[in-house]
């Protein structure tokens, strides 16, 4: 399975490779990645997420009948990096300090790491995000 959560900026920026891997962090325990944010007093990682109208309803048309009803799509949400930052900081710091919390930390760090990398850019440039995830 590619299950991967990865990061979407709302503007390239010249110089950045946006690409994360993203997938040991979607395949970690999501429950207890949302229970460290609350316990931390940060916003849980799907808080950020969001999703691009136009992906949605191309899915949406993939999987309905032409004779269904077409559904509604949210509209596409984007988030300071800053406020990403204060969550994936305080998960990495966290974990890097406490090893055992989650099966493969490890890989889930490097992807934390990856992700503070794209958000520090982001952030410098002013350009917002949200979490999105590849199928």
């Amino acid at each position: 399975m590619s299950l991967a959560w990865y990061i979407a900026a709302e503007r390239d920026v010249a110089g950045l490779d946006i690409f994360c891997n993203g997938k040991s962090i979607a395949h970690s325990d999501e429950e207890r990645l949302e229970q460290l944010c609350l316990e931390l007093g940060v916003s849980p990682l799907m808080d950020f997420f969001s999703v691009d109208p136009q992906e949605t309803e191309n899915l949406l048309e993939a999987y309905l009948d032409n004779d269904e009803e077409p559904l509604s799509t949210p509209e596409e949400q984007w988030f300071p990096a800053a406020d990403g930052l204060v969550t994936i900081r305080a998960l990495y710091n966290y974990l890097t300090e406490h090893p055992g919390q989650l099966e493969n930390q490890q890989a889930v760090l490097d992807d934390l790491s990856e992700y503070l990398r794209i958000l520090q850019t982001l952030r410098q440039h002013q350009v917002r995000w949200h979490l999105a995830i590849d199928i």
